[in-house]
Formats: structure tokens, sequence, C-alpha cells
């Protein structure tokens, strides 16, 4: 060990661990198999799993180029660093087990069985399962050396194998098959033994200035194993991870001291272009959250809930969710915007996980939010791909080919795990026994023998109607925060049998047409010719399609937009919108303007589509043929393709 002794390292985490009781989540879920997501977003989940999880192609030709990385192990075939090839299995796993338990489906549980045994046939004699031929190449020794092969200095070989475990351990879930569970726990053993024997620590692996972000996301499954066996190892060794997030000496990103400061997030340190790495940190701070649900340390959950105020507060983006390019800078700064699909999802995880464990439903805002904007955008029509980048005009940015795969790609992967979550929280039951129906997307759920019946094409529509079979249940709704009235009516049942019949109830919501202006602009940070540091750390010829166009409709003033509800809208080639109307430099940011919106009769192409007029007196009227952002973004468009803008 480099920088802390082990006394002081085992002394603050003994204070992690003192009193350790798990603590049961304020609200309780539905089984996945008692859930149905149907309407538009489903009809897209549908395609989603059988392009990418449950049809023979996904199967025979997506998994089976993402276990390759296993068998190959030439991820680090470089030398002095290594790639993310060994992600791809992990994530796939996740999504695939979740799925298999969503459809209760024998044969796609079967599968998710026989796939796991095909990696633990991999597995060495000491416990190692990775995509790295050099397990211990886990830190980058020669900074100078790495730079000159890779152009920064990338190591995942921690981050890789951490996604194996945890897609084995859902799958061990899912399935009940033992020898799975048997699997993760031989490959953490020997990941903890190794580490120990290296002397090194887990903050100090990874790659490059992410202070051992990407490393130390392990602490979710890692915590999730403590849970599952009971081996005081795992637990152990958790709590030595979150002292060094709890340090006199200040080493970035201090977690636990930071997170009360005032003032955003970015400040924390210097250059958060080059620590604040939006997708490993918020995988981190979800890793609080269930070193909270398992102890009961008040400080994880506080810290988290901390941290994730801040982000909401100076780093939220268009989409719904959080950071710029991949980073937490500032997203509020930049006249544009630019999201990476995988800080969506894990916002959107975040948030679930924040909402099921405190009951406070203003994580459900920020949940649909993200859910209806960016993650549903992220997802190509069709099912098959999607792209990397959010884009807030023009084209999404799309990456084939990573790391020299043709199926697999790390948001692309990540997709399926998003439609789970919403499901699982569609309804929920908190202690007192009351059921709360916090989304409104058509489903069905059943929850502790109570079925619910939600139909309404919400957020398209505006009036919900929600069916309860059990006449007693007591039911809460939840008010969106950007809604200013919904109108809660139970419909009275007729007839002898009227005590005995469901409930039902119409929710009639205020969908608030609203414009929002974009005001904390700066300027430094929005010239034309400033390069968009998202795709600086792609070199030409591994990405070559990300770097071409690219400020193409680059904003340099602020502009506004217009949401309906959680929507974000957007003016789209998809609903006749033309280049001129899409390219429209006139603003009506913070001038004071109204909207209107008139729905449409549906139309093929989208989900949901208004005649748009923003007025304010004595100015002139701006009119406009708008959809919803997702629908109207989510098909790949080529060089100059400008189908889209959300700028008004």
């Amino acid at each position: 060990m480099k920088k802390r002794t082990w006394a002081v390292v085992f002394a603050v985490a003994a204070a992690f661990q003192l009193g350790a009781v798990p603590v049961p989540d304020a609200m309780a879920t539905p089984r996945l198999r008692d859930v149905r997501l149907r309407g538009r977003p489903a009809e897209k989940m549908d395609d989603l799993f059988r392009a990418r999880v449950t049809s023979k192609f996904a199967q025979e030709n997506v998994f089976a180029e993402a276990r390759r990385a296993f068998v190959e192990r030439d991820d680090d075939a470089r030398g002095h660093g290594g790639v993310w090839r060994g992600e791809f299995w992990g994530k796939l796993m996740l999504g695939a087990a979740r799925v298999a338990d969503y459809l209760d489906d024998p044969a796609m549980k079967r599968f998710v069985a026989e796939e796991c045994r095909r990696m633990i046939a991999l597995e060495d004699p000491d416990g190692y399962l990775g995509s790295y031929k050099d397990k211990e190449l886990v830190w980058i020794k020669d900074p100078e050396a790495t730079k000159k092969i890779y152009g920064w200095m990338p190591v995942w070989n921690i981050w890789n194998r951490k996604y194996c475990m945890w897609g084995m351990l859902m799958a061990y879930k899912a399935t009940g098959d033992r020898a799975i569970l048997a699997s993760v726990e031989r490959q953490m053993n020997q990941l903890i033994d190794m580490l120990r024997r290296l002397g090194l620590r887990l903050h100090e692996t990874g790659a490059g200035s992410m202070n051992g972000l990407p490393s130390m996301s392990i602490l979710k499954p890692l915590v999730m194993l403590w849970e599952e066996t009971g081996n005081r190892k795992y637990l152990d060794y958790a709590s030595e991870m979150l002292a060094d997030w709890d340090r006199a000496d200040g080493q970035c990103p201090n977690f636990f001291r930071n997170a009360p400061k005032a003032g955003p997030l970015h400040a924390w340190y210097p250059k958060p272009e080059s620590w604040a790495k939006t997708y490993e940190f918020l995988s981190c701070v979800d890793g609080l959250v269930e070193y909270y649900r398992a102890t009961g340390e008040a400080r994880c959950l506080e810290t988290a809930r901390l941290i994730r105020d801040n982000l909401a507060a100076s780093d939220a983006n268009p989409f719904g969710a959080v950071g710029y390019g991949d980073k937490l800078i500032g997203a509020p700064q930049y006249c544009n915007a630019l999201n990476e699909v995988c800080d969506v999802i894990h916002w959107i995880r975040l948030n679930v996980d924040l909402f099921l464990v405190t009951g406070d439903k203003k994580y459900l805002d920020a949940v649909e939010a993200a859910y209806f904007n960016g993650y549903l955008a992220g997802i190509w029509r069709g099912g098959t791909f999607g792209p990397f980048f959010l884009r807030g005009h023009g084209r999404h940015s799309e990456q084939r080919g990573q790391c020299g795969y043709a199926y697999n790609h790390c948001c692309v992967n990540n997709l399926p795990r998003t439609f789970m979550d919403v499901a699982q929280t569609t309804v929920t039951r908190d202690r007192a026994g009351v059921f709360h129906v916090n989304l409104y997307q058509d489903a069905a759920v059943t929850l502790d023998g109570v079925t619910f019946a939600i139909e309404g094409n919400y957020p398209v529509g505006s009036v919900v109607t929600v069916r309860v079979s059990d006449p007693a249940a007591k039911v809460a709704f939840r008010r969106p925060g950007w809604c200013p009235a919904m109108d809660v009516r139970k419909v009275a049942a007729a007839g002898a049998d009227a005590a005995a019949a469901p409930q039902v109830y119409t929710l009639a919501f205020d969908m608030n047409a609203r414009v929002v202006d974009r005001l904390e602009t700066v300027p430094e940070l929005n010239r034309p010719d400033r390069k968009i540091w998202a795709f600086s750390r792609y070199p030409d010829h591994w990405s070559p399609h990300l770097n071409r166009d690219l400020t193409d409709g680059y904003r340099t003033t602020p502009a506004a937009t217009v949401m309906w509800g959680p929507l974000v809208l957007a003016k789209s080639r998809l609903v006749g919108c033309t280049r001129a109307e899409i390219n429209e430099a006139f603003t009506v940011n913070g001038k004071g303007y109204r909207a209107k919106l008139t729905p449409r009769a549906p139309a093929g192409p989208v989900w949901g589509s208004w005649d748009l007029e923003l007025t304010k007196p004595g100015a002139p009227t701006v009119k406009a043929t708008v959809c919803d952002f997702a629908s109207g973004t989510d098909v790949p468009c080529g060089e100059g393709g400008n189908l889209f803008s959300i700028w008004f």
C-alpha cells in the first residue's frame, strides 16, 4: 500500500461497519413477472428485447461476440493499458437476466443459465475470469508509454470484471443456479486477494485521471454479493473502499467530505473534464445507496442524496438527465446539449434506487423526465441499435464498431435494464400498506394480489384511467412536479355488487405547455471553433463517424425548449419541418413568450405531435409543427442530417 497506512484504513473502515443492520426499502416493488408495460414505449421495448436479448441472432451472435473477449483475452493486446470489450458480456447478461424474469420464460432462463456456464468454463484455476491476458494489469505503470499507444491512459480490467460478476449475480437471482453464484464468489475472491497481494487499493487502479472511479464502481455488486452470501469478506472490502472517499488529505473525489459543500459539484476540484466522468461517477454513488441498504449506514444515504441534488441543480440537461458529453462540467453553462446514453440510464437507476429506499417522489420526476426523453431517444426504432451521444440539434451520434466489435456497444448493451427499472417502479406499496401509482405509462401491474390497469397513452394523452382490482385497497397517486393541477376522480360503481366492484379512477393532468428558458451560459465555452470535448478522446481512426460535422448547428447563444408535461418537444423532418424551420436562428429565449399546444391527429412516424404557437403581446407569433423529442429523433441520419432541433 502506497499512500495510507493499513491501520488508518482499517480504523476508518471499521467506523462504517459499526452496528451494520440491513434497512428495508420504504417502497416494496412487484415481481417483474407481474408487470406488463404497454403502449408506444412498450412497442419499442419489445423490439429491443427481440433484437438484443431473446432472438436466435442475439443469442448466437451478439452474446457470442461479447463472450469472445474472454476467450481471446486481447483487450490488453497493445500493452501498457487496454480497452473495454470485457464489459459487453456483463451488460448483456444484466439485461437478459432481468428480461428472463420479466417474461417468466423457461427457455429464456435456460439460455441465461447455459450462457453463464459457457463463461464459467473460461475461468482460470484461481477464479480469474477476464478479458485481459495480464490479469494484474489494473493500473497505469508507465503513463508516457500508454499515451503513445492509445492517446490517453485507459485500463478497464476491473471495470470489465465488475460487469461480468454483476451480470452473473443477476443471472443467479433469475435462475437459482448456485454454480453461477459460486463462480461470482471465486471471481471476487481472486480480485480481492490479488489486489491485497499487489498492495493496491481500488482508488489507485483504473483509467488515467479518473481517481479510481471505474474500479470503485464495483461497490454495488460487491455489497449485493455480501447480501446474498453473508461472507463478511465482501462487506469488509467494501468498507475499506469507502475509507478512500473520506480522506483528510482531500484526495478526489472524497464524496463524504465534499457532498455537504455549497456550490456546484464540478467546482470540487480543478479540471472536472478530467476527473468527473458522469457514467462512472453515478455508478459509484449508486453503490453508496446499496451500502446503506445493507448496513443502515446513514451517512452513505445522506451523501448520495446530497450529490444527487447537487447534480440536479448544477448539471441538468434538456434530456432529463445530467452532464455534458459524459462529463459533469456544468451542463447549463453550454448553449448546446450532448449526453451519452449510458449517463441517462445511470441517472435513472440512481433516482429509482433513491426513491425505493426513501419513498421521496421527487426522484420520480427525474426518472420520468429522463425516461420519456433521453432514454427513449437512445433506442433506434426497430430496437436493433441506438446512438452513443444524444444531441439537441441535427442528429444523434452513433458509434458502430466500438473496440472493433460489430454487434456490441457500451450504451446499447445497457438499454434493456432501464425498461425493467421503470416496470418495477410503476406501482409500489409503502410500509403502511398504501399502494402508490407512480408512473402513468400504459401498464398492468399486480402487487400483493392487487392488480392495477393503467391506460391513457400518457404523457402524449392527458387523461389516464386506473382500475384497481381490490375495492378495499388504499391507493395514492403521484402528482408530477411539473404538473400544476391533477384532477383525481373516483368513478362510482353502480348496482347491487357496487361494494365489491373494482375501484376505477380518472386522472386528468394539466400538461402545463411551457417555454423553458436557458440563460445560464458562459460565452467562452460556446465558441463555434471550440472542440467538443466528448469526441476529442476518440481518435479519428477509431470512430471517424463521431468526428464529422459536429459543429453543424452548434449554437453560440442560448435558446429555449418547449415542453408538454414531461416531454421535450422537437421540430423534426418526421412531421414535415423544413431545414429552414429546423435551423431557425431567431429565439424566444428569455423574451417572455408563452406556449400554446394543440394536439394533432396521431402521425405514423411519431408518437405525439402538436401545433405550436409561441405568443407574446406586441411581438410576432411563432408557429411550428412539433413532436415528442424521442420519437422525432430516433432514426439514424447521415452526414448533414439536420433531422431535428429542440431549440426555439
